[in-house]
C-alpha cells in the first residue's frame, strides 16, 4: 500500500507572513502565570510545604487540616483560623487586563460537637498574603474574614467568599424556614449576594465536595456542592462578578472558619486548584537578554526560523510534485483512502489516532450493557483506556449511516481544531476494520436531555441557568471568536452533554460546517438537523444554514430548559404545536409565567426565565 504525503500549496504571501510571524513571536518570551495543583492532606509534607496555616488552623496528624481548635482538651469558642496556598496566585494580567478562568475542589467536614452549632467554613480569595483581622475572634459569624469594622464596610475589602455557613446571624439574609443553614457568595462585605437556604442543614456532619468555577468570558462565579457518599444531594449557586474590579491581580487563596458562642469542628481534607492564565513577559527584563556578549533570543530564533522555511520550501516544493503525480495517475485524490484522512486528521493537534484492538479493548468489545445512548448516527459506549488512565466515550458510527463517514470526517477535522471550556473534548479517532470511531472524554452526567425529562430528578433552576449560559458562551466562540465560523446545524439537548459539575458541553459537530465570518453555506435545500429545532426558513427551502438558523435552534433549546417541555408540545384535542408557538402564545395572553416548568414549583428568578 503506497502512503502519499499531502501537503497543499503555499503562497508567496502566506510564507512571508508566517517568517515574519515566527520572528516577531520571538521578541515575547513567554512565563506561566497558571497554577495547577492537587494535594491530599494525609501527607504532612504537603502541608509542610504548600500550606500557610495562620490562627488556630494546624495539621492534626491524620489526614486533614484543622482550621479551628479541635476537641481535644482544647477551648472550642471564639475560635478563628486560615489555611492559605503559600504562594500568590495571579488571577489577572496588569499589563492586558486578562483575567484568568480557575477551577478549585475541595473535600471537607463540618462537625457536630453539640446541639448548638457554629459558626462555618469558607474558601476565600484576597489580597496576598491573607491575614486573619484584628478581633474577629470576638464575632465567629465574620468567619476569621472580617471584623465588625470592616464586615460589613466594602471599601476597605479586597475579597471574594464562598462560604457554607452554620449559623443564623443578624447580618445573615433571612429565613422563612427553620433551617440556620445556608450557603453564599461574599463580595466584599460578608453579606452574601447571592445565597441559598439548606434545610435541615444537610452539609454537616457528612464529607462535601464542593467545585467551584470562575468564568472570564461570562464573569460568573458558580458553586455546585455534593455530598461525597451521597452523589443525589448536590446545591449549585452562582453569582455575576468581574474580579478585576474587586481582587488585586495577585491574590491569597484558601480556606477560613470561626466560631462564636455555638461551636463545631472544620477540617479540609484534599484541594486542588487550576488556572489558566498565560502572562508574558517583555524581553527588556528577561535575563537572557542582559548578556551583550550572548547572540539575543530573537536573533537566534531569526536564523533557526530562516534555516527552518528554506528546508520546508524544498519539502514543499517535492511533496506538492508527487501529489500532482499522484492525482495524475489516478484522476482522483479520494483513491488516497484511509492515508489520506489519517494525513488530514494528524495535522490537528491534541487528538489522537487509536488502533482498532485498542478501542476493543477499552470498551470490552463494545458489550451492550456499556452502551450509553443510541441515535441515527450509532452508538456510544463507555470506555476505560488503561493507557491514558482516563475514563472515555466511544461513538461508534452505524454501517448503515449513509453520511457515516463524512460526518466522522467533518467531526474530527472541525472539533480536533476548536478549544473552549463549553465543547466536548475529543481525544481520539480511529478508521480501521471498517469501523468509524471517535473517542471523547467521559461526561458523568450524561446529555441535558436526559434530566430535562427525567422523572427521578429535577434540575434546579441555578443549574438550568448555568446551563443555558454555558451553550450560549460555546455558541459565541463557534460563531465570532473562533478564527473561522463553525455552523452546528444540530443544536438539541441530546448533542449537549453535562459535565460532573453540570457545566453545558456541546457536542455532535457531525453535521457541522466551516465558513467565512458573515457569509452563509451555499448548500442544497434539503435541511439539515433534527426536526424541532430547525430554523423555519431552512425546513422550507428558502434560506441556506447561517449562524441565525443555530440561533434559532439555541433559542428552542433555552426554551426547553425553562420549560421543561419537548419542541413539540401535544395539545388537548390531538394537535401538535411548536413549543416556540405554544411560548408565543402564553406572551400574547401576558401570561408567559405559565411556561416555566411547573416542576420547580415557583423557585426561580423571573427576570433570569423570561431573559431565555
Amino acid at each position: 500500500m503506497q502512503i502519499a504525503m499531502v501537503i497543499h500549496p503555499v503562497s508567496p504571501r502566506n510564507l512571508v507572513s508566517f517568517v515574519i510571524s515566527t520572528y516577531l513571536f520571538s521578541l515575547v518570551i513567554p512565563h506561566c502565570g497558571s497554577v495547577s495543583f492537587n494535594f491530599n492532606f494525609s501527607d504532612h509534607n504537603t502541608v509542610n510545604e504548600n500550606m500557610n496555616l495562620t490562627g488556630d488552623s494546624f495539621y492534626n496528624n491524620k489526614d486533614s487540616i484543622s482550621l479551628t481548635r479541635d476537641s481535644q482538651g482544647m477551648e472550642l469558642q471564639n475560635s478563628t483560623g486560615q489555611a492559605t496556598y503559600n504562594r500568590p496566585v495571579i488571577l489577572w494580567d496588569e499589563n492586558n487586563g486578562e483575567v484568568t478562568n480557575f477551577t478549585t475542589q475541595f473535600s471537607f467536614l463540618i462537625k457536630t460537637t453539640s446541639t448548638y452549632t457554629g459558626d462555618g467554613l469558607a474558601f476565600f480569595l484576597s489580597q496576598y498574603p491573607a491575614q486573619i483581622p484584628p478581633n474577629s475572634n470576638l464575632y465567629g459569624k465574620y468567619l476569621s474574614l472580617f471584623n465588625s469594622t470592616t464586615g460589613l464596610n466594602a471599601s476597605m475589602n479586597q475579597i471574594i467568599a464562598v462560604e457554607f455557613d452554620t449559623f443564623r446571624n443578624s447580618i445573615d439574609p433571612n429565613s422563612t424556614g427553620s433551617t440556620p443553614c445556608h450557603i453564599g457568595i461574599d463580595i466584599k462585605t460578608i453579606n452574601s449576594t447571592s445565597y441559598r437556604f439548606i434545610e435541615n442543614c444537610l452539609f454537616i456532619d457528612s464529607i462535601m465536595t464542593a467545585q467551584i468555577e470562575y468564568s472570564s468570558k461570562l464573569k460568573l462565579l458558580s458553586l455546585l456542592l455534593s455530598n461525597s457518599t451521597d452523589p443525589k444531594t448536590k446545591f449549585s449557586l452562582n453569582a455575576t462578578v468581574d474580579i478585576r474590579n474587586i481582587l488585586p491581580s495577585m491574590c491569597s487563596v484558601g480556606f477560613s472558619a470561626a466560631t462564636g458562642g455555638s461551636v463545631e469542628l472544620h477540617y479540609v481534607y484534599s484541594w486542588s486548584f487550576n488556572s489558566t492564565l498565560e502572562m508574558k513577559q517583555n524581553p527588556s527584563t528577561s535575563p537572557l537578554a542582559e548578556d551583550k556578549n550572548m547572540l539575543s533570543v530573537p536573533a537566534i530564533v531569526g536564523i533557526v526560523s530562516c534555516i527552518f522555511v528554506m528546508f520546508s520550501l524544498v519539502g514543499i516544493l517535492t511533496c506538492h510534485l508527487r501529489r500532482k503525480r499522484l492525482i495524475k495517475n489516478t484522476g482522483d485524490i479520494e483513491v488516497i483512502g484511509d492515508e489520506l484522512i489519517d494525513y488530514e486528521f494528524e495535522k490537528g493537534r491534541g487528538p489522537k489516532k487509536f488502533s482498532y484492538g485498542e478501542l476493543v479493548d477499552a470498551t470490552n468489545g463494545f458489550l451492550e450493557n456499556g452502551k450509553l445512548g443510541e441515535g441515527g448516527f450509532g452508538s456510544v459506549y463507555r470506555g476505560t483506556l488503561n493507557s491514558e488512565n482516563i475514563h472515555v466515550a466511544v461513538k461508534r458510527v452505524s454501517k448503515e449511516s449513509k453520511q457515516g463517514k463524512k460526518e466522522y470526517t467533518s467531526e474530527v477535522k472541525i472539533i480536533s481544531q476548536l478549544r473552549h471550556r463549553n465543547l466536548v473534548r475529543l481525544i481520539g479517532w480511529c478508521h480501521d476494520h471498517g469501523e468509524f470511531l471517535l473517542v471523547y472524554e467521559l461526561m458523568h452526567n450524561g446529555s441535558l436531555d436526559r434530566h430535562l425529562y427525567s422523572k427521578e430528578t429535577i434540575l434546579d433552576w441555578p443549574t438550568r441557568y448555568k446551563i443555558a449560559l454555558g451553550l450560549g458562551s460555546a455558541l459565541l466562540y463557534l460563531h465570532e471568536e473562533w478564527e473561522k465560523c463553525v455552523l452546528h446545524r444540530d443544536i438539541k439537548p441530546s448533542n449537549i452533554m453535562l459535565d460532573s459539575s453540570f457545566n453545558a458541553r456541546l457536542g455532535d459537530f457531525g453535521l457541522a460546517r466551516l465558513i467565512d465570518h458573515n457569509q452563509d453555506l451555499e448548500t442544497t435545500n434539503i435541511a439539515a438537523g433534527t426536526n424541532g429545532y430547525i430554523a423555519p426558513e431552512c425546513l422550507l427551502g428558502t434560506e441556506n444554514a447561517s449562524t441565525q438558523s443555530d440561533v434559532f435552534s439555541f433559542g428552542v433549546v433555552l426554551l426547553e430548559i425553562t420549560c421543561g417541555r419537548r419542541p413539540i408540545v401535544p395539545q388537548q384535542d390531538q394537535r401538535k404545536v411548536s413549543l416556540v408557538k405554544w411560548v408565543w402564545d402564553l406572551y400574547g395572553q401576558n401570561t408567559l409565567l405559565e411556561a416555566v416548568d411547573g416542576r420547580l414549583n415557583g423557585d426561580f428568578k423571573r427576570d433570569e426565565s423570561s431573559a431565555s
